[in-house]
């Protein structure tokens, strides 16, 4: 563990860690000094995740749905590194699908993952931060929570939902200590979807093009490259660096939520 790292003697809790947007928090976190507890449902790739980072990760399965997966969880937190004082709600199911063809049992699914998931993981850490003088809670919206778009209906009001429960909750927490923030990223796991919706489209290039329709990156950007600008998001806000920073909405999206550049129109 790095004694110097901007999470230096920081203990954090971050789900999904088993791909995407969650193994590059979790190898972030890691090189900033934070002691982990991984969680997935995904046992496999998370204990990969966790055994490759080394004795600063702990993984254990958690089911985001699942109230015991929690307390587990943050106890295992507390008897190994002494407390919680991070939560990172990174856990997430996206479905694509037409609005008509959406079944309940899947928009449920989302529902229960995406936004009962985090508030199940506040309330399960919260006794931990309370006795520990305060913490930090991160959790990973998206911009499909700021706006609205085709094929995301299920997904996108899940993701306005945990702003909503992001702002309430750092408004009830804040008398002790606790900064409750969400991170809007536009690109974060692309197919957040495949173990648990199979046969969804494969959108890897996607996000870096969309990105690229404000704020040109010059740069070569292989897939994936931008998880990495989530993760320092939220390495900001778990860190004491964000210590006035709660109820907010932190976007990651290259200016694509801002408007849109009309060609036609004089301009620079």
């Amino acid at each position: 563990m790095d004694q110097r790292g901007r999470l230096a003697g920081k203990s954090v809790i971050i789900t999904g860690c088993a791909q995407g947007t969650g193994e590059v928090l979790s190898r972030v976190f890691a090189s900033e000094g934070a002691q982990l507890i991984l969680g997935d449902v995904q046992v496999e790739k998370g204990q990969a995740v966790a055994d490759s980072i080394g004795e600063a990760a702990r993984f254990t399965h958690l089911d985001v749905r699942d109230e015991a997966s929690w307390a587990a969880a943050a106890e295992l937190s507390a008897t190994e590194f002494g407390a919680v004082d991070v939560l990172v709600n990174n856990a997430a199911v996206l479905l694509l699908s037409p609005f008509d063809e959406i079944r309940r049992e899947d928009f449920m699914r989302i529902v229960e993952v995406n936004q009962l998931g985090p508030f199940l993981g506040m309330q399960a850490v919260l006794p931990h931060m309370k006795k520990s003088g305060g913490g930090s809670i991160v959790n990973i919206a998206s911009t499909d929570g700021l706006k609205g778009m085709n094929g995301v209906a299920a997904y996108a009001s899940s993701k306005w939902a945990v702003r909503g429960l992001t702002k309430s909750a750092a408004i009830e927490l804040g008398r002790y200590a606790i900064r409750v923030n969400a991170v809007c990223p536009e690109a974060g796991n692309p197919n957040m979807s495949a173990a648990f919706f199979p046969g969804q489209p494969d959108l890897t290039d996607v996000p870096h093009q969309m990105m690229q329709k404000i704020l040109k990156d010059p740069r070569p950007v292989a897939p994936g490259s931008r998880l990495n600008d989530i993760a320092m998001m939220a390495l900001f806000l778990a860190s004491d660096e964000s210590r006035s920073c709660t109820a907010a909405d932190f976007v990651v999206d290259a200016g694509l939520t801002a408007g849109w550049y009309q060609e036609g129109v004089p301009s620079a």
